[in-house]
């Protein structure tokens, strides 16, 4: 009784950025889990892949923050989000940090669904809004920022949007989001124990949410306009075994696009 109460007060005392490490940590063992049993975990446990999420799974917008592809992906995050997720959760409070938190890497989702065709995962956009939290930090009070900080963090974000440019494989739009996100939240939040409904707060959480949800809105737009959508609906809802859907999708995909000789090869062989 006397370690189970230990472990529940070591609990109680975890910062919610050692949580989220936890979390991240515990996903990836889940991924090796899944992997050995059904395969694609990614797939499974809810990567960013264009097409699903504007098919309806939205969610992927989320989960995608708590996967990574690799160890040293993973690693590289982890290390991140502990050296600025502190500060961070001290200077704004534990609600208003996964505030940011989340709404960064939802930005940085959502830009990346809007750019990039590519499967996409990892903490990385989440963690760059907490780079964007720091940028507010600078801008309310520079002399005190570079007192505490010196410039190392400014520089150390602008080395790693530069390294997002240059080497393949790096969601360069989720970095962004991320940064833009994290900027925004903080400004409409202000810090610990500061109130943030005034006028200000609201206007930039306005902002936000139409950036952020705009962007979600027009990408799902654009992927209905995709014969590509429709083809990859299709033979993915084709292969989860639900064959109403698939022709229901391929129904869809013929309305607008009557000529994709893919969907109506689709229609002839399993159409009633």
């Amino acid at each position: 009784m006397a370690n189970l109460n230990y472990y529940k007060n070591r609990a109680k005392q975890l910062t919610l950025t050692e949580w989220l490490i936890g979390i991240n940590v515990v996903m990836y063992a889940v991924t090796f889990l899944v992997d050995a049993t059904v395969g694609n975990a990614l797939l499974h446990l809810g990567a960013k892949v264009n097409f699903l999420v504007a098919g309806g799974q939205y969610y992927r917008l989320i989960t995608s923050m708590f996967l990574h592809a690799g160890i040293t992906h993973l690693i590289f995050n982890m290390m991140a989000l502990y050296i600025l997720g502190r500060d961070i959760e001290r200077f704004f409070g534990k609600g208003k940090f996964l505030a940011i938190y989340f709404g960064a890497g939802l930005l940085g989702s959502a830009l990346s669904y809007l750019t990039v065709d590519a499967i996409s995962v990892g903490a990385s956009g989440a963690i760059f809004g907490l780079m964007g939290a720091n940028l507010y930090l600078y801008k309310r009070n520079p002399m005190v920022y570079k007192r505490i900080y010196g410039t190392d963090l400014l520089i150390l974000i602008g080395i790693n949007l530069l390294i997002g440019f240059v080497r393949p494989n790096i969601d360069i739009a989720g970095h962004i989001g991320g940064l833009i996100g994290g900027f925004l939240m903080a400004e409409s939040l202000g810090l610990k124990n500061e109130i943030w409904r005034h006028a200000k707060g609201i206007l930039f959480l306005t902002l936000y949410a139409v950036i952020t949800f705009g962007i979600i809105g027009f990408a799902t737009f654009l992927n209905f306009q995709s014969e590509v959508f429709y083809m990859n609906m299709t033979y993915y809802t084709y292969l989860q075994s639900h064959m109403d859907r698939a022709l229901s999708w391929a129904d869809k995909g013929l309305s607008k696009f009557p000529n994709s000789s893919e969907l109506l090869q689709f229609k002839s062989t399993y159409g009633q």
